[in-house]
């Protein structure tokens, strides 16, 4: 599957199609490349360089998890797109920039700790304005 698909499929889902697909892919590549990083598999300099590029051009790279239990149902998205898949996960990662790297297993743990890296670092932007 494309890099940023298993997440993006899932998000989707998770928000009643509020996420367009590409807004939802883009997350979804966000959220790959931080694991990425978490795991070794890519260097800081160009996982800031790809962040930087998606949010100049426009996506919002905040997760919308609304709810108790919606980062568990994100997660749980692997084991559906591993089902999905027939049995065999195969994950679409990048170790650098035109480089994929494809991975059959993802540790839910550090996975976790990149959606909760992402969503600290593109907080929903909140509006002083008062009526």
């Amino acid at each position: 599957m494309d890099f940023g698909h298993w997440a993006a499929h899932k998000l989707e889902y998770m928000t009643n199609y509020q996420l367009r697909h590409g807004e939802a892919v883009a997350i979804g590549m966000a959220l790959d490349l931080v694991y990425a990083h978490f795991i070794g598999l890519i260097g800081k300099e160009p996982l800031d360089r790809i962040l930087k590029v998606l949010e100049q051009i426009g996506f919002d790279l905040h997760i919308p998890l609304q709810k108790d239990g919606d980062l568990d149902n994100l997660l749980n998205g692997i084991q559906e797109f591993r089902e999905h898949l027939g049995g065999e996960l195969t994950i679409t990662l990048i170790s650098k920039i035109g480089a994929k790297h494809d991975v059959h297993e993802i540790d839910i743990s550090t996975m976790g700790k990149a959606i909760v890296w992402l969503n600290e670092m593109y907080k929903p932007k909140v509006s002083n304005t008062t009526c």
